[in-house]
């Protein structure tokens, strides 16, 4: 009886003394529970401001890609100046390759009329000359009407060769010359000369 009771006396310490251990772990937990969810807002705020503040900047390097778009329809010429058994097809071809939404409309006739029909379309706003192989018969009127759909804003795109030059300063009123340069071409300057992109050829590895 001696032994048991002391036994029961000395184990008295012991749950105390394991209870204090207890509490103050439990303590300690909620403690460290209160810092988690402390810095954890802290965190989402910081992340929060951070978001803010590059949203704008993807925004702007995004608002091109998200506010335009290849032209839906183009004018391409397909008369007798042009090469239509070998180039015609092929460059209606690669207008369409990662554009197949783009409805490629040919004409063939230069009179005064069909141009005037193609220039004053208001759906469409691309005009394209594939490398011409013979000088195109334009009349001034014509020629009028084509400077004036260019000075609205739409867009004249000429597939260069020779041919193309003297059309364009015809038509324009430029003063453009044959500068014939030999490859490779990506370094040829002469159109970029006096331009934001006359250092480009320079600066393009081989």
């Amino acid at each position: 009886p001696i032994f048991t009771k002391g036994h029961s006396t000395m184990e008295r310490p012991s749950l105390r003394l394991l209870n204090t251990v207890s509490a103050s772990l439990a303590l300690c937990l909620l403690a460290l529970a209160g810092w988690h969810m402390q810095n954890r807002s802290t965190h989402f705020e910081l992340f929060s401001s951070s978001a803010a503040a590059v949203a704008p900047q993807q925004t702007t390097e995004l608002s091109f890609l998200q506010t335009s778009k290849f032209v839906d329809q183009i004018y391409m010429y397909a008369g007798l100046a042009v090469d239509n058994k070998h180039e015609t097809g092929f460059i209606a071809k690669e207008i369409r390759k990662h554009n197949y939404q783009t409805v490629v409309r040919l004409f063939t006739s230069l009179d005064d009329a069909t141009v005037r029909a193609v220039l004053w379309d208001s759906s469409v706003h691309c005009l394209v000359w594939p490398p011409l192989v013979a000088y195109p018969g334009l009349s001034e009127t014509a020629k009028t009407d084509l400077r004036a759909y260019a000075a609205a804003g739409n867009n004249v795109i000429f597939l260069g060769n020779y041919v193309a030059v003297q059309f364009m300063n015809d038509v324009f009123g430029f003063q453009l010359t044959d500068d014939y340069q030999n490859g490779p071409y990506y370094r040829n300057d002469r159109n970029v000369r006096n331009t934001p992109f006359q250092f480009l050829p320079s600066r393009i590895e081989q």
